[in-house]
């Protein structure tokens, strides 16, 4: 089994509606909006609600940046030590035409206890037992953008 019964995950995993929206699901998943809000959000925004598909790392930013976000640009991993607490991570990535798909990483602290590191997958095809999973030592994550939550604005008092 891929995820023990009483690991409850920090985020909601949203599922992708069809091949090319799991970067906007898995900002659904952080954000905690419906992936129809992010869409929406995402058109407001000028991403192309029918193509080209692919979403930069620029709009990825500018998104996570509208729901009070902050995310840094895509950085090549090392391997799960390299990836920072929370971040979109790229898998099945193909290096001679440079895209992939994408999964939410978090690495969740709990108490005293180790922290657990799971991805949460949107992908449609995934089987039920593969959506949430711990068992990631080797999973591919073969770049991510790290994610944190913006600073509150100053309320500086006269």
């Amino acid at each position: 089994m891929s995820t023990p019964q009483d690991f409850q995950p920090a985020f909601k995993r949203v599922q992708q509606e069809n091949d090319h929206d799991c970067a906007l699901a898995c900002i659904a998943m952080i954000t905690g909006k419906t992936l129809a809000e992010v869409k929406q959000v995402a058109f407001d925004k000028n991403y192309l609600k029918h193509g080209p598909y692919w979403i930069s790392e620029e709009a990825i930013c500018k998104l996570l940046a509208h729901f009070g976000w902050v995310a840094t640009l895509w950085k090549e991993s090392t391997g799960l030590a390299s990836i920072p607490d929370l971040a979109i991570g790229m898998v099945e990535y193909d290096p001679e035409l440079e895209i992939g798909r994408h999964v939410l990483f978090h690495r969740q602290f709990a108490g005293t206890k180790q922290a657990v590191e799971y991805i949460i997958d949107p992908a449609y095809w995934v089987p039920v037992e593969k959506q949430v999973r711990v068992d990631i030592k080797g999973f591919p994550i073969s770049w991510f953008i790290g994610v944190t939550q913006m600073n509150p604005p100053a309320t500086g008092k006269k």
